[in-house]
């Protein structure tokens, strides 16, 4: 009963990633109509730094992310909050695949809509201090409900949206960003699944 209950959250899970990147598409195609190949297959583009050193950066970004979050976190005494939002997080660590869920879908689906599409298309437009500031506060708000109560993961999250923007700008791909998130969120993961098995003992 539960291995069935488990499936289903983690389809549902994936099923919000896909409509993530769904609502990136149809920006994308309300924006750039014509042109919608050509921009996403841009998105991906690693000629400016190639594939190597684009992963490196995006694999020391999001190691050093985790290690200042993990860090502050536990200097400051700071834990998530206790809610439902969190709950369901612990709960899909703890699934078979559920931290290459947290880690990989998430970071492709988020870093697809909040910094490929959202910042895609408006960066030759606006300047960027302002389109890296407004997409880390949208990406912080977003987040809101999950570490609501808590004022310093909020700042926590508007930094690491900050600088996930900012790798998307300065590396011209998602590349970097994407494997940061997914560093990120796999080593917050794993700890948290360490948390929980910790607690249960």
């Amino acid at each position: 009963m539960n291995e069935s209950i488990d499936r289903k959250l983690l389809f549902a899970v994936w099923q919000g990633f896909g409509l993530m990147v769904l609502v990136g598409f149809i920006l994308i195609i309300v924006f750039r109509f014509g042109e919608v190949l050509p921009f996403v297959l841009g998105l991906f583009d690693t000629s400016d730094f190639g594939i190597i050193l684009a992963l490196a950066i995006g694999l020391v970004s999001g190691l050093l992310m985790a290690l200042l979050v993990t860090g502050v976190m536990v200097l400051t005494g700071t834990e998530l909050p206790k809610n439902e939002m969190t709950e369901l997080l612990e709960r899909i660590v703890r699934m078979p695949g559920g931290l290459l869920t947290i880690s990989l879908g998430a970071g492709f689906a988020e870093e697809f809509l909040f910094r490929g599409v959202l910042v895609g298309l408006v960066i030759d437009v606006w300047p960027v201090w302002l389109v890296l500031t407004l997409n880390a506060l949208l990406f912080m708000a977003v987040h809101v409900p999950q570490y609501r109560g808590k004022p310093l993961m909020h700042l926590t999250i508007f930094i690491m949206g900050l600088w996930l923007a900012f790798l998307f700008y300065w590396t011209s791909s998602l590349l970097a960003p994407i494997i940061a998130h997914a560093i990120y969120n796999g080593v917050l993961g794993y700890h948290l699944k360490k948390q929980g098995k910790a607690e249960d003992n």
